[in-house]
């Protein structure tokens, strides 16, 4: 276990001071330090603070491997990954990269990172990948 040289820093607001105690971990969302009783450990060193933002993140993430892991089947008898859905796949979600008939994906604006600066770009997102954009902005 790698040990944190920073108190943690959850809590502090408006006229309230942080919690302080010695922290456990960095979150990997909004690099804060935080305490045992103020965020989750993940595998891999996915550590999350109890921020309403960070935590709601770190379930999405949780969620969304789980959404893939059940999805993912349908591709391998060549079907569309949409729950359901029996068309053939033909299109690549540039989000999750499984596959989808036509009806389950659309172009959307995207900002591609891979490139600096990050730059918006045309790319074909399935449903389910849409819906996320909402909490990672």
């Amino acid at each position: 276990m790698v040990r944190i040289a920073q108190s943690c820093e959850f809590g502090g607001g408006l006229f309230r001071p942080s919690c302080g105690r010695e922290a456990v971990a960095e979150c990997v969302y909004c690099g804060q330090p935080f305490c045992a009783d103020h965020g989750e450990r993940g595998p891999d060193y996915t550590d999350a603070c109890n921020r309403k933002s960070c935590a709601a993140k770190a379930r999405d993430v949780a969620d969304h491997l789980d959404w893939k892991r059940r999805s993912e089947p349908a591709n391998r008898i060549s079907v569309c990954a949409h729950q359901g859905c029996q068309e053939r796949m033909h299109h690549a979600c540039s989000r999750c990269r499984l596959l989808f008939c036509a009806a389950h994906v659309s172009e959307q604006t995207v900002l591609n990172r891979r490139t600096q600066p990050p730059r918006k770009e045309l790319a074909l997102v399935c449903v389910h990948c849409r819906e996320r954009r909402k909490l990672w902005g």
